[in-house]
């Protein structure tokens, strides 16, 4: 008896820890990849790096959002009608389902919207956009 305690308290334990989310993977990534530009909370930095939070470019592009990452941007954007030009450099590290979990952290963590997006939509979204 003591053994089976053991042995399911283990498990519970190990699979508590575990933890994973795709909010929580999106969170590490947008820190590891996104927040050295674009801010802890995705506030940007003035008018040099736009907004990824409360972001209305996030939620009218979120069709777009899985081929900035993977490619990078070069363009001229209007964020919150501000204009912001630069140069984003594209993550082609990140794998489908990372750039599936970051984009479920921008849209659902950081512009509070629902996100209906999966891994087969975000597929589709890279595959139109390969270069």
């Amino acid at each position: 008896m003591r053994k089976n305690s053991i042995i399911i308290g283990s498990f519970l334990l190990i699979m508590l820890s575990c933890d994973y989310r795709p909010r929580n993977q999106g969170a590490a990534l947008y820190r590891e990849h996104c927040q050295n530009c674009h801010m802890e909370n995705g506030q940007g930095l003035g008018t040099l790096m736009p907004p990824v939070a409360d972001s209305d470019y996030v939620i009218e592009n979120i069709d777009l959002l899985a081929c900035i990452i993977r490619f990078g941007q070069d363009e001229v954007v209007t964020v919150n009608d501000q204009k912001y030009e630069g140069v984003m450099p594209g993550n082609r590290q990140l794998n489908d389902v990372e750039i599936n979990n970051l984009i479920h952290f921008l849209v659902e963590v950081l512009n509070h919207q629902q996100n209906t997006y999966t891994i087969s939509d975000i597929r589709k979204q890279l595959e139109s956009c390969e270069d």
